[in-house]
């Protein structure tokens, strides 16, 4: 079996119909609009990072950088590559820039029902700091989660 190599690179504006196509089938009520993602990229264009696999954008993440601490604000891979290290890919990239830029802490929310994805940060170094209450617009709790990166 062949694997086709996952390029990483800053999110261009082009890339917003197709970010906005992974997010609406990732996140359905909770997705972020147009606006939103603008937002963002003005904030932290070097953190808003995209995947590509044979030049098609499957996935990205958005990471912002406050005071030698950071907050994943989104990641997420269209559902057909999902389980082939896109996510990974993404976290361990933007984890050595952080790292490289003196950054000692990240964290982010996670809808505290979203069992899959409370599993992929754990695996990833992250731990439980606390439920926020009706976080998330239907009234689900979030879990804030914490990782403290080392060297």
């Amino acid at each position: 079996m062949t694997t086709n190599k996952i390029n990483l690179r800053c999110f261009s504006l082009t890339d917003l119909n197709r970010i906005m196509e992974i997010e609406h089938a990732s996140f359905a009520i909770d997705s972020f609009s147009e606006d939103i993602f603008m937002s963002w990229y003005h904030k932290c264009p070097y953190l808003f990072i995209v995947a590509e696999i044979s030049g098609v954008v499957v996935g990205y993440m958005i990471t912002c950088i406050t005071h030698k601490k950071s907050y994943v604000a989104s990641i997420a891979v269209d559902p057909a590559y999902r389980h082939k290290s896109v996510g990974k890919t993404l976290v361990y990239f933007t984890f050595n820039h952080l790292k490289t830029s003196g950054v000692k802490i990240v964290e982010l929310e996670v809808r505290s029902t979203n069992i899959e994805s409370i599993r992929f940060w754990e695996n990833l170094g992250f731990s439980p700091l606390r439920t926020i209450s009706n976080y998330y617009n239907d009234g689900t709790d979030a879990l804030k989660m914490r990782k403290l990166l080392g060297g």
